[in-house]
């Protein structure tokens, strides 16, 4: 099994998260996450270096997507590190330095980080069961029984309701939490885990423990794929295979774990017996100054403040990257609704013109008035266009999906301008070909093919008619 778990973590070192490179490029950069994407796509990153995904066996698989667009994604997906450390455009930056080989340090989704490396630590933790727990205290402390303090099942559990040290089982296989919005979140973890009454069950005869029905919580991780639903609180709940979201949860929940399984983390019961130890040398019940107990209370007490402040740095970090993106695409929406009032403002002064030079056909003849019309239904296909690509800030429309647009408005005016004549408003429009040569000539577009997904993705009518993404 050791041997097992090394090839693993060996494994998981060639590989790097996309999204640690863009935060590490950001930091490096002083740049917006945006900004690094459209950095590295400009860079052709797509046909430099090969995305990879960590399936349920712990195996790295192509991931068949591309940077731009990746959004989430980028939390769960790789790149090959020595793809990356290659790669001119990332490291001119300097961005990978001494610590990435020494800290292992991974974001979840809620802004947390963590280090896994400390779940090679825990492996080197050693359990024990409830009967080599009561062995190895009365075998340390009273081998002949002469004081009275020999540990049965009882005393263990007194020992432990007093946090002298926390049962715990071990599980491997699907947890899952359910989030404030009521949606079921699940991934693979091996490791132990426990509950408030856990302790209760030192003393119980009975062959298996039921579950609480508002979960369990972590004690310690062993292995898992990633930090994604990292530092669970209670309501962590186990399951048997991965369910379809709530629908089957219940069924697939598991809610007995056998009663044999109760384990005691060896050092801190070997922190326990130094402690006896030290007290039984201590005639007037003086404090040992160097507790062990107390020493281990004050570093978990120090990682946690050190957890928090990391915390709120990343959520200061991310309110900050949110308001800024909202600010920029407000700035935006305001600018297209002031093109739009002057594009009304330009046909309604087209429509102005056409009315005074009706009334002097001696100067004005049918074909001049023709002429402007068709004018104005080309500067309207044109500014509609600009408005179109200015407001595209992910740049993923093509030249066809804003033709597409314009066509039904061109339509729509050209059968104004004809005072609704359907025939003379047919007269007036043009072929999308035309729009594509004449009317939006100069302007620049996305070059290339569109892939099936971006053709799926990119949906003009959702970009106007509903509310714009504030991320990536």
């Amino acid at each position: 099994m050791s041997t097992l778990i090394d090839e693993l973590e060996a494994r998981k070192n060639d590989y790097v998260l996309v999204a640690d490179v863009i935060t590490l490029m950001e930091n490096a950069t002083n740049s917006t996450p945006h900004e690094v994407v459209k950095y590295l796509d400009a860079h052709n990153i797509d046909e430099q270096i090969s995305i990879f995904y960590m399936d349920e066996s712990y195996n790295f698989e192509p991931y068949n997507g591309h940077l731009i667009g990746l959004g989430n994604d980028a939390n769960r997906t790789y790149f090959h590190k020595s793809d990356v450390m290659a790669f001119e455009p990332i490291t001119k930056h300097n961005v990978f330095k001494e610590s990435l080989y020494t800290n292992n340090i991974v974001a979840d989704v809620y802004g947390r980080t963590h280090d896994v490396n400390q779940y090679k630590k825990n492996r080197e933790e050693t359990y024990l069961t409830l009967s080599e727990t009561i062995d190895l205290i009365n075998t340390n402390i009273n081998p002949s029984n002469q004081y009275g303090l020999s540990v049965d099942n009882t005393k263990l559990r007194d020992l432990a309701r007093k946090k002298n040290f926390t049962p715990c089982f071990y599980y491997h296989g699907y947890v899952g939490e359910i989030d404030y919005q009521g949606i079921l979140h699940t991934e693979i973890i091996a490791g132990y885990f426990t509950y408030r009454l856990l302790t209760e069950e030192i003393c119980g005869f009975d062959n298996y423990m039921e579950l609480p029905s508002d979960g369990v919580k972590i004690y310690r991780i062993i292995e898992r794929k990633s930090a994604r639903f990292a530092d669970y609180d209670d309501g962590l709940f186990l399951f048997y295979k991965n369910p379809n979201g709530l629908t089957n949860a219940e069924a697939d929940r598991q809610t007995h774990v056998e009663a044999d399984e109760i384990r005691f983390v060896k050092r801190e019961v070997d922190s326990y017996i130094a402690s006896l130890a030290n007290n039984s040398m201590s005639r007037d019940d003086t404090p040992a100054q160097n507790d062990s107990k107390l020493l281990a209370k004050l570093k978990k007490l120090q990682s946690e403040n050190d957890d928090l402040n990391a915390r709120l740095s990343t959520a200061r970090n991310t309110y900050k990257q949110h308001r800024n993106e909202i600010k920029a695409l407000t700035e935006k929406n305001e600018k297209a609704d002031s093109e739009k009032a002057e594009l009304i403002e330009q046909l309604n002064s087209v429509q102005a013109k056409l009315a005074d030079k009706q009334t002097d056909s001696a100067t004005l003849s049918n074909t001049d008035i023709q002429n402007i019309k068709k004018a104005a239904i080309k500067q309207f296909n044109r500014s509609l266009a600009m408005a179109l690509i200015d407001l595209d800030y992910q740049s993923n429309l093509r030249k066809g999906d804003i033709v597409n647009f314009i066509i039904p408005y061109m339509k729509e005016l050209a059968y104004v301008l004809a005072d609704e004549q359907a025939d003379k408003a047919k007269v007036l429009t043009v072929k999308s070909k035309t729009i594509y040569d004449t009317h939006l000539q100069g302007l620049k577009f996305k070059q290339g093919t569109q892939t099936k997904k971006e053709r799926e993705r990119v949906n003009i009518e959702l970009l106007f008619k509903k509310q714009l993404p504030v991320t990536e």
